[in-house]
């Protein structure tokens, strides 16, 4: 299997790392957020499920890695309000500071502004 070596301009590298750097963080908090309880499991997916994106951002952010991440962060927003309007057990995580879902939430935010600037920024 053959990869095709798209080439990028040194800023739009510098962006995508940048943007790597906050799923890195996204992972991290939702890592934080394990407590013992079952949704952990779910945190632990979550987690994994911003790996990808932060390793595709850093090695190569082309086009289609901005579109698929910027997806996967506008379907966390979704769910994320959704779960945080209906349950307040999800908004807390058994305890856990939910300053630390709202700290996830700005990483997430932040991803999709940079992965806006990075669509204008395209030629």
């Amino acid at each position: 299997m053959t990869t095709a070596v798209v080439p990028t301009r040194p800023r739009a590298v510098a962006l995508g790392r940048v943007a790597a750097g906050l799923a890195a963080a996204s992972a991290a908090v939702h890592l934080l957020l394990v407590d013992g309880s079952l949704g952990s499991l779910v945190m632990v997916a979550m987690a994994a499920a911003c790996l990808p994106c932060a390793w595709h951002l850093w090695r190569s952010p082309t086009g289609s890695v901005w579109r698929f991440t910027a997806g996967v962060d506008a379907a966390m927003l979704v769910l994320h309000a959704q779960l945080m309007g209906g349950s307040p057990v999800h908004a807390h995580h058994g305890g856990t500071s939910p300053s630390l879902m709202w700290l996830g939430l700005g990483l997430v935010g932040a991803q999709l502004l940079l992965a806006g600037l990075a669509a204008v920024r395209r030629p």
